[in-house]
């Protein structure tokens, strides 16, 4: 496969300008000529699509060239369905995307990102990675390419003031629950949204006590979690199966009690026997 032969050029350690050409020819192989054109990236465009305009845009001012003949109503039917006619001010922060200088999983879910920031209009510089396993070369090519590598591990303990979509596919339980602990609040995880693995999967496969005992916050969310999950894939079966998108509606939020949100602990995980992430220092 084409892919894969191209890859090679990553198992170079001599890390030259050569090969920051090669690696973008790469990935652009990845996005532009296979997954852009995939049934798979279009069934997960329009998902993405309709959860970010369900709670995270607004509607743009109407140009002032329309026709006069166009109705409100249909405007606004129009920008229900198309990000190009909403305002959108998301931040994007990516976790645990891998060594995608030799793994070619990594290179796909690399290849998906771009292509969310430019679905989403997110600017590059708004785009935040930290992966603990990222190489010196690879921070240096996401630099590059313009976004902004996270220099600490901060284990998915990142709060946030602003809507933020975090991608974090395949990444352990242990992240996904700090990164709700962190932003335990109405306010905050009404504005986060979660590209990542199923909750509800998750959930059919945790023993509740373990749940419960180790990931509590991911337990508690689950209740007043929007799900929709991406397609299934035979072509990108390993890369992005058990991937959901996940929101937190702000009246569901609202409709816990204030019990619900004090008093919420830093997991400690001192009793899991299976943790998936590696811990700061």
């Amino acid at each position: 496969m084409e892919l894969l032969i191209i890859g090679l050029a990553f198992e170079d350690a001599n890390h030259s300008n050569n090969q920051t050409f090669q690696c973008n020819q790469t990935i652009e192989l990845c996005f532009r000529e296979e997954l852009r054109s995939s049934e798979f990236w279009t069934i997960c465009r329009e998902t993405v699509r309709r959860a970010v305009n369900k709670y995270h845009t607004t509607p743009k001012a109407p140009a002032s060239s329309r026709s006069p003949d166009v109705g409100a109503a249909k405007v606004l039917e129009d920008q229900e369905d198309d990000i190009d006619l909403r305002q959108t001010t998301l931040d994007l922060v990516c976790y645990g995307i891998g060594n995608f200088s030799d793994s070619v999983a990594s290179r796909y879910q690399l290849a998906l990102l771009f292509l969310l920031l430019e679905t989403l209009q997110i600017p590059r510089v708004s785009c935040l990675l930290f992966d603990p396993l990222f190489t010196e070369w690879e921070k240096s090519f996401l630099k590059d390419c313009g976004m902004v590598v996270i220099t600490e591990n901060e284990e998915g303990k990142r709060p946030i003031n602003q809507p933020t979509l975090f991608y974090m596919v395949h990444c352990g339980k242990a992240l996904y629950n700090n990164l709700l602990w962190r932003n335990w609040s109405p306010q905050q995880l009404a504005q986060s949204i979660l590209i990542g693995n199923s909750f509800k999967g998750i959930e059919e496969r945790s023993p509740a006590r373990i749940l419960q005992r180790d990931y509590m916050y991911i337990s508690y969310i689950l209740a007043v979690t929007e799900e929709a999950a991406f397609p299934d894939s035979n072509r990108y079966m390993d890369v992005f199966n058990d991937t959901s998108i996940h929101q937190f509606p702000r009246e569901k939020l609202d409709a816990k009690p204030r019990e619900f949100w004090e008093g919420a602990a830093e997991p400690m995980y001192q009793q899991c026997e299976d943790l998936e992430i590696i811990q700061n220092g």
